[in-house]
């Protein structure tokens, strides 16, 4: 029997984000599951999963929705107001993470399971020896610059002030990161900037990197997250998203405080190659705790085939 499952987008604004993940649904849900996207719903699917709920005024029955966004976020058009009414319309809930379940929770919605997003297998398909500091320390920033500055690029630039450019160095990749680059370089730091790097140079990406700095300020994923891990590269971020799940402070990355000289001790101390070396060894042990994005379909289309009645 196949199941037809509706990916229901609410709006036709093009998102690249959804085409590589809709691209995932299709290639690695079960074979008996028939992925249908649309920018409203279709009749007669078996199940309806939705992205954009809070853009309909009504769920259709047997439905699933997928939270991609931090619900802290103070973004208005992202209020939990706008999101709530459809969520208790949901038959399942899907999260990236243990802090949108536990936020869900508190508000009474317990139909919660966690999906975090996955790697790529292709592209992060072997990790190798634990990484080592050559001689400055590489600290990657991989993000789309965004107007509103949800990144952290404040805390970004603070950083930037206080860290020696003779010890450490970057590589920016991300639409309008020349703009940070450029920042970086004014600091006297040495920079490489990538705005539009095919995704199948980011195995190649990862391996340069001694740490992948993540500064924003709320976050579903990200999705630079499963790639650090899976490469085994150490984290240095925020305490948002999936970093809260996967991230252990001084045993594979570190946790940023807000206190901007206690992290730029903690940094430098960590940067020492002694410290490193063990930063890294752990990262590498532990980037088997990630799910593959085969790992994170195989685990949808149980949801899909429970909802549906085939389970």
């Amino acid at each position: 029997m196949s199941i037809i499952v509706n990916h229901v987008m609410s709006s036709d604004i093009v998102s690249g984000i959804f085409t590589d993940l809709l691209s995932y649904y299709k290639r690695y849900c079960d074979r008996d599951i028939s992925i249908v996207e649309s920018s409203n719903a279709i009749d007669n699917a078996d199940v309806y999963h939705y992205h954009r709920p809070h853009l309909e005024s009504r769920l259709k029955e047997n439905s699933v929705v997928t939270i991609h966004h931090d619900l802290y976020d103070t973004d208005p058009w992202l209020d939990y107001d706008k999101f709530h009414p459809r969520y208790m319309e949901a038959k399942k809930i899907l999260c990236l993470n243990s802090s949108q379940q536990n936020y869900l929770n508190n508000k009474g919605l317990m139909n919660t399971e966690i999906i975090p997003h996955g790697y790529n297998s292709d592209i992060f398909c072997s990790v190798g020896a634990q990484k080592k500091i050559k001689n400055k320390v590489c600290i990657g920033f991989i993000s789309k610059r965004y107007g509103r500055k949800v990144k952290g690029e404040a805390y970004l630039y603070e950083i930037f002030k206080r860290l020696d450019s003779k010890r450490y160095r970057f590589i920016f990749v991300g639409v309008d990161r020349t703009i940070t680059a450029y920042k970086a370089s004014r600091f006297g730091f040495e920079v490489k900037c990538y705005e539009r790097l095919p995704y199948y140079c980011y195995g190649d990406l990862y391996k340069q990197l001694n740490f992948l700095l993540v500064t924003s300020l709320y976050e579903g994923g990200p999705a630079n997250i499963p790639e650090a891990i899976a490469s085994g590269t150490p984290i240095i971020s925020t305490p948002v998203g999936m970093v809260n799940d996967y991230v252990r402070d001084g045993i594979n990355g570190l946790i940023l405080t807000g206190d901007i000289d206690n992290d730029i001790d903690s940094i430098n101390n960590f940067s020492q190659k002694s410290k490193y070396q063990k930063l890294s060894s752990n990262a590498l042990e532990m980037s088997g705790n990630i799910m593959s994005w085969q790992d994170v379909m195989q685990k949808t289309s149980l949801v899909y085939k429970e909802l549906a009645g085939c389970a």
